[in-house]
């Protein structure tokens, strides 16, 4: 069996991996898809399945001459581009090193399937729905949007093994709740309304999620875990109903790590952990299941991050005082002119934090709180402020 040297490729990945055509930028549009879609055509077979509301090409790249196929689709939230950028740098690494040992055995084993953007035109605004504001991910039942028809109709026309759902997480997931330790990245295998029973299939999704976490944990930095995404079931979500369809699914979740708020980092992790599926799932397919009670030893994502916390204020309100912690939020607005995105802290808890950590954690020790735009009047602080205050 070939062996996976992971911690070299990890060493070496921004010569051997990452596509560095891909600016850092957590904006990934769909004049860059056309570029990606020139510079792969030698490597993959690709062709359009489609068109978005607003008319935009929906590709489908091909890779690989192998029995064994994976279906992934990425950024149908327009707004989560990691997992686009994971995958460009992985067929970066398959065109790059085409005589490489494990690109070759790779090739050999698997056929992967992958709609690179299945929303162009929320991406095109970097937003989460797409142009008549459908959430594409809340659209498995009626299926209303032609971007999820495309979808199902590939998959079923394909018949995959298994199926990769790429996604971003929000900031506020954290693991456990003793001390600050952000989800860098969550898996899920979706649950299945009404049925309790975990199925062959649903056990080789567990098993490999499993055996990637495993296998991650040699290379996380100091700061930083891997975690279980909330199984709340979702009945008109992709993955729930893919679930049920009989198809094993996987949701990936790129999290976050302190001072990177382009991602790159992440970028980098969860390149490594869709590389290992592709891995794992080419020596192990047929008794990967038997990892599966380990995947409910993985912790699950607790919601208990903000990304600033601002610890021990005195707030005043006529005569009285207050001691109180400020947990402040970054909301990301993308401006159409300029292209890029602006960063926006917002309150969105005011009291005691003290079981709550942050990406930022200030303690002010009982300094005052003052507003400098106030409003007829008003010093204290409300829900939805945006960071317009001083501290003295």
């Amino acid at each position: 069996m070939l062996y996976f040297d992971i911690d070299t490729l990890f060493r070496y990945y921004n010569s051997f991996i990452k596509d560095n055509t891909i600016t850092s930028s957590r904006i990934f549009k769909y004049s860059k898809l056309l570029k990606m879609v020139k510079k792969y055509e030698d490597i993959c077979y690709i062709k359009p399945v489609g068109f978005s509301i607003e008319k935009r090409i929906i590709f489908k790249f091909q890779w690989g001459e192998g029995d064994f196929k994976i279906f992934i689709w990425s950024q149908m939230h327009g707004d989560e581009t990691t997992g686009t950028k994971s995958m460009f740098d992985i067929f970066n690494f398959f065109s790059k090193e085409k005589n490489h040992d494990l690109v070759k055995f790779l090739r050999n084993k698997l056929t992967i399937l992958f709609i690179p953007m299945l929303n162009p035109d929320g991406s095109e605004k970097f937003q989460r729905r797409n142009s008549v504001n459908i959430d594409l991910n809340r659209d498995a039942i009626r299926l209303q949007s032609p971007e999820i028809k495309i979808l199902f109709y590939e998959i079923k026309k394909t018949n995959p093994h298994i199926l990769f759902n790429l996604h971003d997480q929000k900031s506020i997931y954290n693991i456990g709740d003793k001390y600050f330790n952000p989800s860098i990245l969550s898996f899920l295998s979706p649950s299945v309304e009404g049925d309790k029973k975990i199925t062959y299939k649903i056990k080789k999704s567990m098993g490999l999620i499993s055996s990637i976490e495993k296998k991650m944990k040699g290379i996380l930095p100091s700061i930083g875990s891997i975690g279980r995404y909330s199984d709340k079931i979702y009945p008109t979500a992709t993955g729930d109903n893919f679930q049920k369809l009989g198809y094993p699914s996987i949701l990936f979740e790129a999290g976050w790590l302190p001072k990177d708020n382009q991602k790159e980092i992440i970028r980098k992790y969860n390149t490594f952990s869709i590389l290992l599926g592709f891995y794992l799932l080419s020596t192990n397919k047929i008794n990967i299941e038997k990892e599966y009670k380990s995947y409910f030893s993985i912790p699950e994502n607790k919601k208990n991050l903000f990304d600033k916390i601002y610890r021990k204020f005195q707030i005043k309100k006529g005569k009285y005082q207050f001691l109180v912690d400020i947990g402040m939020r970054t909301i990301e607005k993308f401006d159409p002119i300029r292209k890029n995105i602006n960063l926006i802290s917002k309150i969105v808890d005011i009291g005691d934090l003290s079981n709550f950590f942050a990406y930022e954690d200030t303690i002010f020790n009982e300094k005052n709180f003052y507003i400098k735009i106030k409003k007829k009047g008003k010093n204290f602080p409300e829900i939805g402020d945006q960071y317009i205050f001083d501290i003295f």
